[in-house]
This record gives C-alpha cells, sequence and structure tokens, in this order.
C-alpha cells in the first residue's frame, strides 16, 4: 500500500534468524500484518516460522515457486537496491543500505501522488541537503495537519504497479481439460536437458495455477510453467499410472 521499504541485513538465513528479525525489526515497530507473503525457502517453511504467523494470527501466503512475478513488487525492489548500492564505491553494501533506503523512501510516485515516507509519515523527510537550505514553507497547526491527513487517506485507494512493457503471456488452451501436464524447468539445468519434466498428474484447475501431483506430492505451480500432455489412443487407459516419470 505505502511502498515503504525495509532492508534487515542477517548473518544467516536460517528460521530462527529470519523469524527473530521479522518480530523485532518489523512487528515491534508497525504491529502485526495481516498477511505475511514469502517465497517457498525452506526457513519460511519451517515448524518455527508457521508457528509465529499463527501465534500473531498472520495469513502466511506462499508464492508459487520459480515464479518471481507472484511477488513483483519485491523482485524489483531488489532490483532497486542493487542498482542503487553499486553506485557508492565503498565495498561494504550493510554501510551504503540506510542511504540507499533513505532515497527509496522519498522518491515520489506518479501512481500513488506521494512518496512511501508520506503515506507511513504524513509529511515528507527532510533530506540531508535541506539541512543546509531550510525551506521556507511555515509550518502547519496541528489541528489542520490531522484534517489534511484525514482527507488524503479517505481519498486514497491502492494503485496497482504499472507494468511497463510486459509481454501477454501464451497459454495452452488445452489446459483446460488435459489431465497430465508437462512443468518447465525454471532452475538451472544442463543445456541438453528437457526443458520440461513430466507427465505430472494434474489434481485441480485455478485461474493463475494449477496443483499437480508431483512424486506423491501436491505442488503449486504457475500456469505459464505448464505444457499439456497428449496421449495416443492407445494410452488413454494407461493415462492414470503415468505420474512422476521426467520427459
Amino acid at each position: 500500500f505505502t511502498r515503504f521499504p525495509e532492508v534487515f541485513p542477517i548473518e544467516n538465513i536460517g528460521a530462527e534468524c529470519v523469524a527473530r528479525t521479522l518480530f523485532a525489526g518489523w512487528i515491534c515497530r508497525y504491529g502485526v500484518p495481516l498477511r505475511i507473503t514469502t517465497d517457498q525457502g525452506t526457513q519460511f517453511e519451517s515448524q518455527l516460522f508457521n508457528a509465529l504467523a499463527r501465534l500473531l494470527g498472520s495469513k502466511h501466503i506462499h508464492t508459487t515457486a520459480f515464479h518471481p512475478q507472484s511477488n513483483g513488487m519485491v523482485e524489483r525492489l531488489h532490483r532497486h537496491l542493487k542498482e542503487a548500492i553499486r553506485c557508492h564505491e565503498n565495498n561494504s553494501w550493510v554501510d551504503m543500505l540506510p542511504i540507499v533506503l533513505l532515497g527509496i523512501r522519498a522518491a515520489w510516485k506518479e501512481d500513488l501522488g506521494a512518496t512511501p515516507a508520506d503515506l507511513v509519515y504524513g509529511e515528507p523527510l527532510r533530506l540531508p541537503g535541506e539541512f543546509l537550505a531550510p525551506s521556507p514553507r511555515r509550518g502547519l497547526p496541528p489541528s489542520n495537519i490531522a484534517e489534511r491527513l484525514r482527507s488524503h487517506f479517505a481519498d486514497l485507494a491502492p494503485q496497482p504497479v504499472a507494468r511497463h512493457g510486459q509481454r501477454k503471456t501464451f497459454i495452452f488452451k488445452e489446459l483446460a481439460s488435459c489431465s497430465h501436464v508437462f512443468v518447465r524447468r525454471d532452475a538451472p539445468h544442463h543445456a541438453f536437458t528437457s526443458p520440461y519434466e513430466g507427465p505430472y498428474r494434474v489434481i485441480s484447475r485455478h485461474e493463475k495455477h494449477f496443483i499437480i501431483e508431483i512424486r506423491g506430492e501436491n505442488a503449486v505451480i504457475s500456469i505459464d510453467r505448464l505444457k499439456p500432455v497428449f496421449f495416443l489412443a492407445d494410452d488413454d487407459n494407461n493415462a492414470e499410472d503415468i505420474n512422476g516419470s521426467e520427459d
């Protein structure tokens, strides 16, 4: 909603370290979130992290595997962070992180009509250069500021992130009726390895993803990674027995 980023350097990506950082760095400052969206990393699938989410009353949402578009806002933040850190000559990225975050928080968002800091603090951040050239604006009485904030937030609505140059994803129409699918390999693999693996049996269909059976377990796979399997007429009776083999 506000797109106000928080980034915490951590010693490791173990479940205990991640859970402790989330609690101390975010929850103790901003309160308990309604939803926590993560990828399918082992630290987020651990009993400790899931127990923390249940204790807090937060809904834990998982993104689909090897599909960064499902959490595009965070992936875009990662790209901006890397680009900004590379602009500094200091080799210690941890030292550069606070000033980089300051710039992102104070950056104007056209679709929001405000900066992330405006929406969190109710007023613009005063950047280092402004201390040398103080703003001539006179402060408003607290009552006026509170009234303007109430009016602004009443009119404010979440805006979708702009999709610059996004191409339309091709989806096989046969996915609506096929019983088995191939799954595209998005993880790094050998050049001569087949780009798809399977076939796997379809358990259920949804608008953006399928639930399929892979090696005896149900997996959520984004629909743009799937390709329908076509069986020969003689193989129709054996289709249900095919699952977990690789192309």
